[in-house]
């Protein structure tokens, strides 16, 4: 399967995060690069679609260098492919209530860096 790759960073700075996508299953790895939270604080990484009718939160980015999860597999592939992928500061543990209380920090799109295989 192809696999795709976004590099999260601020107003084309140094990359903060960095998303990895597997085509086949949607899983997707998270990879802390260049950021760290605040005390009392956490990063949540949203998916933006416009054929979505608002960002839907990939859950909390963990403590670790990788956080690794299977959310995407819930969405189209075109949406996975085409959504921007934005990176919040939220009150530790994530946002309350499913929405994003901070303008996003770091975004990015994903680019397909290996072909799926013939």
């Amino acid at each position: 399967s192809a696999q795709y790759v976004a590099v999260l960073q601020k107003d084309g700075g140094g990359p903060a995060f960095i998303l990895t996508v597997d085509e086949a299953t949607r899983d997707f790895t998270v990879r802390k690069v260049g950021a760290s939270a605040e005390p009392g604080s956490s990063f949540e990484l949203w998916l933006i679609s416009d054929k979505l009718p608002k960002p839907r939160s990939l859950g909390v980015i963990g403590n670790n260098d990788f956080t690794s999860r299977p959310l995407l597999a819930a969405y189209d592939a075109d949406i996975v492919k085409s959504a921007t992928y934005a990176v919040t500061v939220e009150q530790a543990g994530g946002s309350p209530d499913g929405n994003p209380h901070s303008t996003p920090i770091f975004a990015g799109k994903l680019i397909e860096t290996v072909p799926p295989a013939r």
